[in-house]
């Protein structure tokens, strides 16, 4: 906090002005993934009411934000996920799985704006190609990403190695690191939550009346209408 502190009272608004603009984008890419696409996910390809998923596992999103730990919210995501109606033994292994492989937060949309904002930053010439190749990268990157604080770092320097980019420009971006690990943390979690339920309804695991807040016999007859 004091070397943060101290980089800030010494910088003139130009310097800082840049940084703010990657902390915007950083927080509206994360807020897009965590509820437009997962949303997405869950009405296209479980036919689940988004608005009823997110409701329940706010909890878990508020302790993900709070203690910037996916390892360390597993404990609250499982008792949400079994609120909303997936089996405890999908929600222990998915959410458990989740804090350390994927990561769409550390290990998708932070490397990915870093390497977008160093590219621009020091005109380098990218191709379509690359920037493919730099998105490929991001996904294997993410498999066995650890769920702790400042794993991004260590995610987005192995990108930036990988990819053949100045590992120098984490550094510079390192001061809001922190604030934009809160979002990142909190969109892992939810997709992880995301993707046990999507599993849970593919298997049968899946309380839908659980999930819905309704009683057995109103999700029966929902059924019924909705094969009839």
């Amino acid at each position: 906090m004091a070397l943060i502190a101290n980089a800030v009272s010494n910088s003139s608004m130009e310097k800082l002005i840049p940084l703010l603009l990657v902390l915007v984008v950083a927080y509206v890419s994360c807020l897009i993934q965590s509820f437009l696409v997962e949303g997405t996910f869950l009405a296209v390809f479980a036919k689940l009411n988004p608005v009823k998923f997110f409701r329940g596992i706010w909890p878990a999103q508020t302790v993900a934000f709070t203690s910037q730990s996916s390892v360390g919210t597993i404990p609250v995501t499982v008792r949400q996920l079994k609120k909303i109606g997936v089996s405890e033994k999908i929600a222990s292994f998915v959410a458990a799985f989740g804090a350390n492989v994927g990561m769409p937060g550390c290990a998708g949309v932070w490397p990915t704006i870093l390497a977008v904002f160093a590219i621009h930053a020091l005109n380098i010439p990218y191709t379509i190609t690359q920037y493919v190749f730099l998105v490929l990268l991001t996904v294997i990157v993410s498999v066995g990403t650890v769920g702790v604080p400042g794993t991004a770092t260590i995610t987005a320097t192995a990108v930036f190695a990988a990819a053949g980019l100045p590992i120098e420009i984490i550094v510079i971006l390192t001061p809001i690191s922190s604030i934009v690990d809160m979002a990142r943390t909190a969109t892992n979690v939810t997709g992880a939550a995301a993707a046990a339920v999507l599993v849970a309804k593919s298997e049968g695991e899946l309380d839908l009346a659980s999930y819905q807040g309704e009683t057995k016999e109103q999700v029966e007859e929902a059924l019924q209408v909705e094969a009839e």
